[in-house]
C-alpha cells in the first residue's frame, strides 16, 4: 500500500518513471488521502504538473556521434586518455545498442551485453565497457533524454590479477639495450621511480626540481596520484639531458609537435621485446610493478610505498606487489635459519642433551610448557 499514516495525517509513496514522490496529502481521512493519490499520479501521467513533455528519443547510436563523444574531447582536452577510452568502448556498444531509442534501453539490455560482451574479451574488458556504458547514460540523464541512468544497480564481472608480471633484473638489461634511446628513458624513469607511462609521457619543466631531488605529479590517473616522486641520480641524469634538449613544455614531447606530449611507445616497445626475444612478453606497464615488487622486496613499508606510487590505499598497493621465486625462497631459507637458532637456544636454555634435530628440542619445550 503506497497510502500510510504519519502523525495525524495520511502520506504517499510510489515511483513514477524512475523518480520516486513521497508527500504528504495533509488529509486524515484513508478514503481521502487514496484518491489524492489517485490524482496526483494521474497529474503525474498527464504532465499536468511541471513535468516537461520531451520530444522523440534519439537513438543510442545518433547520442553517442553526435552529442556524447563531440562533448568528451572537449571536456576531457587535459585527459586524453579518458577520451580515447571511451571512444574504443563505444564502438561494442554502437554495435549493440545502436538502432534502440535512448529511453528503451534497460537494465535487461544491459544484461544481454554484458553477457554476449564477455564472450569475447575479458572479465576487466566487459567492465571497462560499462563503466564507459554508465559514463554515456549519466550524461544523457543530465541531458534530459531519459530519467535514471540503466546501468546503476548492474553488478560488474569479478576480475582475476589479470596479465601484471614483474621483470627480471636480466630481462631488464636484455630489454632495455635492446630499446631505443627514447624507450630506455622511459622505462628507466618507470623501474627507478615507479612513474605510470601517462605520468612520464606529461613530464614538464616547470614541474621538475631537480636541486631538491624530486619531481611534482599534478595531476593523475586519481587524486592521490598528485605527489612528489623522489629521483634517483640516473633518472636525475635523464631529465637534466632532456631538459636541454626541450624545445617546448614537455621532456617527452610528441614526435610531430614539441608542444603535445607523447601519447605512446607501443611500437617501439613492442620491438624492443622482438629484439631482446623476451618471452613471455610483458606490458610496459609491467615496469611500475616492477619498481613496487622490488621496492617491497627491498623492505620499503606498504604506507611508504603507497604513497611513492600515488596509490588510493594500501590494497590497491599489494595488488601490484609479486616476490619473485627467487625472493621466496630466501623467505624460506631465513625462517629455516631462524627456527635452528631458536631451537637450539630453547634446547640449551633447558640444559637438555645435545639433539641432532632443533625440531625435536622444541616438541621437548612444549611438553614442559603445559
Amino acid at each position: 500500500m503506497s497510502v500510510y499514516k504519519r502523525g495525524c495525517v495520511y502520506w504517499y509513496d510510489f515511483w513514477f518513471r524512475g523518480i520516486r514522490y513521497r508527500e504528504s496529502t495533509g488529509l486524515t481521512n484513508k478514503r481521502a488521502a487514496t484518491d489524492a493519490e489517485a490524482i496526483r499520479r494521474a497529474e503525474l501521467a498527464e504532465g499536468r504538473a511541471g513535468i516537461v513533455h520531451r520530444g522523440p528519443s534519439p537513438s543510442f547510436e545518433e547520442y553517442v556521434v553526435k552529442e556524447f563523444l563531440p562533448w568528451s574531447e572537449r571536456e576531457h582536452q587535459s585527459h586524453p586518455r579518458t577520451h580515447l577510452r571511451h571512444k574504443v568502448s563505444s564502438k561494442p556498444l554502437v554495435a549493440f545498442f545502436g538502432k534502440l531509442p535512448m529511453d528503451a534501453i534497460s537494465p535487461a539490455h544491459v544484461e544481454k551485453f554484458k553477457a554476449e560482451r564477455s564472450r569475447d574479451v575479458s572479465a576487466a574488458g566487459v567492465n571497462r565497457d560499462l563503466a564507459s556504458l554508465r559514463y554515456m547514460l549519466n550524461f544523457a540523464v543530465r541531458q534530459g533524454h531519459i530519467l535514471r541512468n540503466p546501468v546503476i544497480g548492474i553488478r560488474f564481472l569479478p576480475e582475476g590479477p589479470g596479465m601484471m608480471r614483474v621483470v627480471s633484473h636480466e630481462e631488464q638489461v636484455r630489454y632495455l639495450a635492446a630499446a631505443n634511446p627514447l624507450l630506455r628513458d622511459v622505462a628507466t624513469m618507470m623501474l627507478e621511480t615507479g612513474m605510470r607511462p601517462e605520468e612520464v609521457f606529461t613530464i614538464r619543466k616547470e614541474n621538475l626540481h631537480l636541486y631538491r631531488r624530486h619531481l611534482f605529479v599534478p595531476v593523475g590517473k586519481t587524486k592521490f596520484a598528485r605527489r612528489n616522486v623522489p629521483l634517483t641520480d640516473d633518472t636525475i641524469e635523464i631529465l637534466k639531458r632532456r631538459l636541454a634538449k626541450a624545445e617546448g613544455p614537455f621532456l617527452f614531447p610528441h614526435r610531430h609537435d614539441p608542444n603535445r606530449p607523447l601519447t605512446t611507445m607501443k611500437t617501439a616497445h613492442d620491438a624492443a621485446l622482438r629484439e631482446a626475444k623476451i618471452e613471455p612478453r610483458f606490458r610496459l606497464y609491467d615496469l611500475r610493478h616492477t619498481f613496487g615488487s622490488r621496492s617491497a622486496m627491498a623492505g620499503v613499508d606498504l604506507a611508504t610505498l603507497k604513497e611513492l606510487m600515488g596509490h588510493s590505499n594500501i590494497s590497491v598497493t599489494m595488488r601490484c606487489v609479486h616476490p619473485t621465486p627467487e625472493h621466496k625462497q630466501e623467505a624460506v631459507r631465513k625462517l629455516e635459519r631462524f627456527n635452528m637458532k631458536q631451537g637450539f637456544r630453547i634446547y640449551r636454555g633447558h640444559r637438555e642433551s645435545p639433539q641432532k634435530s632443533p625440531q625435536l628440542a622444541l616438541f621437548k619445550f612444549a611438553k614442559v610448557c603445559k
